[in-house]
């Protein structure tokens, strides 16, 4: 499949700078139980905190793509990693609400920077010329990162301290900065090549395009709440311990490691891919409504529903936008980045609302209620061509 050492060496990198991704991504929301006390927030705070991260990475998804189309996207990779791991580290010293708000922000749009370019350059490195299988590569990275920030980190931040974590964490990413800078290929630019207007404008207004990220909504919502509230909930509600807790939780990461290889392999070999993905919205409600009987088994079966159908919805969603893209090679990462702007925006509202709904009539209305909201966002799916690859 690799045509070389240096080209296994940069899928390495990359690799690897997609699993500390996910862990910076995720840690936080696994240990706030133990930061509530220091910044002075419970369940609000939380989701103020989940939504500015999404907001950050959200809105820069398409400076992103234009940037990586520009001056290519190994430059904004590496940008975009050394960008999210300072503000983790900055993250460690914060004592209110409001500077951990602006720092997850800044998390969330150095983020931005790396996934769209990210799917480009694994794609381009595993040179099959097949975009699901090189999206469920780059996505069972993030879930294997996934475990490691919610049940690897609570132990860890309860052995060391939270603010010790995260600073670790943000040390590891600057390391993934490193090594990406060092071994992913130099940027081939086409020299005639200008970003045009007419091209962004066409992408932008792409009927299947917006769609897609409408209909991946659906999956954010069950993955946002499960994997950000989940570990917090069990804690305080049904006062399970920490790590019992965090590793419930990581199911919505462990599952989706094996789901998304197997969704890449589907995506490649199928071609009901509408169909595939209203199943998994069906399943994402589901895993919600899970959530909203107080057992720790409808929690087990939550997280685990939820990470079954994240790895499917999640690889076909991105590797649809990349083949459903006719601007050429070089709006390839700018196609991604614009559907992922439109489900990250998005996933801004998710924690606002469950977090309102939480802490005024409880949590199981906020499970059912989330439920509600995702098969709302089943409906842009139908509009969907039935098949997505040419």
């Amino acid at each position: 499949m690799l045509s070389s050492v240096q080209n296994s060496r940069a899928l390495a990198a990359l690799i690897l700078a997609r699993i500390v991704y996910a862990l910076n991504w995720m840690n936080l929301g696994a240990i706030f139980y133990l930061m509530q006390a220091d910044v002075g927030a419970g369940v609000s705070g939380l989701g103020t905190v989940t939504a500015a991260f999404y907001l950050g990475i959200g809105l820069v998804q398409i400076p992103g793509g234009l940037l990586a189309a520009k001056y290519g996207p190994k430059k904004v990779v590496v940008v975009g990693i050394f960008l999210t791991s300072v503000s983790v580290i900055c993250t460690a010293e914060v004592s209110t609400i409001a500077v951990l708000s602006i720092l997850r922000f800044l998390v969330g749009a150095g983020m931005a920077f790396v996934f769209a370019p990210g799917v480009v350059l694994v794609t381009r490195l595993l040179r099959t010329g097949k975009s699901g299988m090189g999206v469920g590569l780059f996505n069972s990275a993030f879930d294997v990162g996934g475990l490691v920030a919610i049940f690897g980190w609570v132990v860890v931040a309860e052995a060391t301290g939270w603010r010790l974590s995260l600073l670790t964490s943000g040390a590891l990413g600057v390391i993934t900065g490193v090594l990406t800078l060092v071994f992913l290929p130099k940027d081939t630019i086409d020299s005639g090549f200008n970003l045009g207007l007419g091209p962004l404008i066409r992408i932008i207004t792409d009927r299947k395009m917006v769609l897609i990220g409408l209909g991946m909504l659906a999956y954010d919502i069950g993955n946002t709440i499960i994997s950000g509230f989940m570990v917090f909930y069990l804690v305080n509600v049904q006062k399970v311990s920490g790590p019992t807790a965090a590793l419930v939780t990581s199911l919505i990461t462990v599952v989706p490691i094996f789901t998304a290889l197997w969704a890449g392999r589907l995506y490649d070999t199928r071609r009901s891919h509408r169909l595939m993905m209203e199943l998994g919205a069906i399943g994402s409600a589901a895993s919600l409504a899970f959530g909203a009987y107080p057992t720790l088994y409808a929690a087990i079966a939550c997280a685990g529903l939820g990470g079954v159908v994240t790895g499917l919805g999640y690889t076909f969603g991105f590797a649809g936008a990349r083949d459903m893209n006719r601007e050429g090679r070089e709006y390839e990462g700018l196609a991604i980045s614009w559907v992922n702007c439109i489900h990250l925006t998005g996933s801004f509202i998710p924690p606002l609302f469950f977090s309102y709904i939480a802490s005024s009539a409880g949590y199981s209305p906020a499970w059912l209620w989330s439920a509600v909201f995702t098969m709302v966002l089943f409906v842009p799916m139908l509009l969907l061509p039935k098949t997505w690859r040419a």
